[in-house]
């Protein structure tokens, strides 16, 4: 008989639970320690006053490749986690006064003639026909497997010329419509960065909403967690909440211990660490730290830092989408991200209950709003009267679009982001979108029984990806540690 393998992870976001899930289940004895008192990390929720408020991801994308995921887990996916279709996507009210909802995969612009709404389908079928090749490259050829430049090639060679250039030439070239172009790219203003400067590769993300369209799972975002937190349990795993690891011990050249301070030093036979790259080699002593993690995670170009204003409502307000936006034209976009002294004029923000008014009391609503901050201003000096004035701002903008009867209010400054969910500098995807692959973290570190899952490890879009990160730092310790 093999000797039993005792894994600690770090971390029990998505990845660390769908790590500790494999492990579980092929003879390992893993233990997750996590330092907030519940489980989901990114993929959570927390209720206030009857409000459930989303602690980071809002929807669900590439149901494939979440049933890809749970597949990989031996779970079954509709069976554990059935999802709520969200019928309205968006809808984007431009400075014109023209309104672009994008619904059931088609873009409508309303009070347009026929004509017109014709010429906008036809570019929509246009565009989807050159991507969607493209997409199915990713959900079915790349992103079910750890990520490797011969794969890319060997698989995809014929789809590269596409990858050059930027989302707003793109659109240019394939939308004619100036409101359908500016409803368009807006979709894409979550990775942090203007039309012009967003890689095409992240068009993926309209094919996705277009073809497949965006879920809810029943009760929520934090249902997926749930989902995985039972099935480790079930399958033998023990999870520590409260036990925020201080450090990654190294004996004889490899990971071999975690120091919980709530509960002393663990020995282990391999660690798993599901948190960021950087946050990983922080936890490792400079000292024994190989020097290409070191540069590794110095280097890393990180993602936009956010604000988030929730708000628990006692009305029902006349949202007509998940998610509704105030927009210039793309041309225009990059002002989206310019913070003002007054009033934001062009921001977001999510309706969840729109899609399932279950998350808050009868007849209340939520939102979910993240207005544009200085990305500048470092985490440490985001105090809380320097958070709530951005918010107040926001709720004002807010305010002249919707009846406001605030029940409670949450808000998450990029300090607060830094110390409840542990992500570098507030940073809430970890590396940049911009980046290229070779900015992630490689599942096998150059620390010998230290393996990487997580956000920095690869693309972080839909969730199933976090998920498969798990999957794929768990396979990789099981080849390396037998």
């Amino acid at each position: 008989m093999k000797r039993t393998n005792i894994v600690g992870i770090v971390g029990a976001g998505l990845s660390g639970l769908a790590a500790g899930i494999h492990l579980a289940r092929n003879g390992y004895r893993a233990r997750i320690f996590e330092a907030n008192d519940k489980v989901g990390g990114c993929c959570a929720t927390t209720q206030v006053d009857g409000f459930t408020f989303n602690d980071g991801a809002l929807y669900l994308a590439l149901p494939g490749l979440l049933d890809t995921a749970f597949a990989k887990l031996g779970l079954e996916r509709a069976q554990r986690l059935p999802l709520r279709r969200i019928v309205a996507s968006r809808t984007t009210h431009l400075a014109d006064g023209r309104v672009v909802t994008i619904a059931d995969g088609r873009v409508r612009i309303e009070g347009a003639s026929a004509a017109r709404q014709s010429e906008i389908d036809t570019d929509i079928a246009a565009l989807m026909h050159k991507w969607q090749p493209a997409f199915q490259l990713f959900a079915e050829e790349l992103l079910p497997y750890p990520f490797s430049l011969a794969r890319l090639f060997a698989k995809g060679w014929r789809h590269l010329p596409k990858f050059r250039g930027t989302v707003a030439d793109e659109l240019a070239a394939t939308i004619r419509d100036p409101a359908a172009r500016a409803a368009l790219s807006g979709m894409l203003l979550y990775t942090g960065l203007p039309p012009e400067r967003t890689p095409v590769f992240q068009i993926v993300g309209l094919v996705a909403l277009l073809g497949e369209g965006f879920f809810l799972p029943e009760a929520g975002m934090g249902a997926v967690a749930e989902t995985l937190r039972a099935a480790f349990i079930e399958a033998g795993g023990e999870i520590l909440t409260n036990s925020p690891v201080a450090k990654i011990g190294v004996s004889n050249g490899r990971a071999a211990s975690l120091f919980v301070p709530a509960h002393g030093h663990f020995v282990v036979d391999a660690v798993v660490s599901s948190v960021s790259g950087m946050l990983t080699a922080s936890l490792v002593d400079p000292a024994v730290l190989p020097e290409k993690m070191r540069r590794h995670a110095n280097d890393a170009p990180l993602s936009q830092k956010a604000l988030c204003v929730q708000l628990g409502l006692a009305n029902r307000i006349d949202a007509a989408s998940h998610s509704v936006s105030m927009l210039p034209p793309m041309e225009d976009q990059a002002q989206f991200f310019e913070p003002t002294d007054g009033e934001p004029r062009w921001f977001t923000y999510s309706v969840p209950t729109v899609t399932m008014p279950e998350l808050a009391p009868a007849g209340g609503s939520i939102i979910e709003m993240f207005p544009a901050i200085d990305q500048g201003t470092r985490a440490d000096d985001w105090s809380e009267a320097a958070r709530n004035e951005v918010a107040e701002k926001a709720i004002r903008a807010l305010s002249r679009h919707h009846d406001l009867d605030i029940v409670t209010r949450r808000i998450m400054s990029p300090r607060d982001y830094r110390e409840r969910m542990h992500l570098v500098e507030g940073a809430v995807y970890g590396l940049s979108p911009a980046a290229d692959a070779r900015s992630q973290f490689p599942h096998r570190t150059q620390l010998p029984g230290l393996f990487q899952a997580g956000q920095t490890t690869y693309p972080g879009y839909g969730v199933a990806t976090s998920i498969l990160s798990g999957i794929f730092a768990a396979q990789a310790l099981a080849k390396k540690i037998h």
